[in-house]
């Protein structure tokens, strides 16, 4: 599901926003120096605030998303990853930000195989004996919004390469 090119778009994305940011730092920051050098009150009053308020939109707005969410690849790239084997239950339609990046809570019952005897929790084992379900054979997974297209409907048993919560990649059984 992610590529190489998931990584180089997010880095020109990074530098296209420094290109556009950055020479109007440079403006900015120039006329409060040059208001500053030239003893003209008003220009440094209002390039300074100016100024500040470009940066930090800039930066928040802009600039920190970009970089927490290719730190994210970066980690999921080099990180530990383990395989769920599993059913498909749910694919949630409301994204939420996990980690930088907008996902979609995927509701996957694991395989017998999967659950280990003693994993439950105590709660867990008095809510089964009230509703007859089994609770503990569930988890929740993260799928990137963006990488939607092409993975499996609810009720399509399936292989989830997963890095932490988030899905890698996904083999159909």
């Amino acid at each position: 599901m992610y590529s190489e090119q998931d990584f180089n778009e997010i880095n020109s994305k990074i530098r296209r926003n420094w290109l556009v940011l950055g020479p109007i730092l440079a403006l900015l920051l120039a006329a409060y120096i040059y208001g500053l050098k030239a003893r003209i009150q008003w220009v440094p009053m209002v390039a300074g605030p100016l100024l500040f308020v470009a940066a930090c939109y800039g930066v928040l707005a802009y600039l920190w998303p970009n970089t927490r969410y290719r730190g994210f690849l970066r980690d999921m790239e080099t990180g530990l990853s383990r395989d769920v084997r599993g059913t498909i239950l749910e694919i949630s339609d409301a994204p939420e930000m996990q980690d930088g990046a907008m996902v979609l809570p995927v509701r996957v019952k694991l395989d017998a195989a999967e659950v280990t005897p003693g994993q439950a929790s105590a709660a867990a084992r008095r809510l089964e004996a009230v509703t007859g379900e089994d609770t503990e054979a569930e988890r929740i997974v993260y799928l990137n919004a963006s990488k939607r297209e092409g993975f499996p409907k609810p009720g399509a048993a399936v292989v989830l390469h997963c890095f932490g919560r988030h899905v890698k990649a996904v083999e159909a059984l």
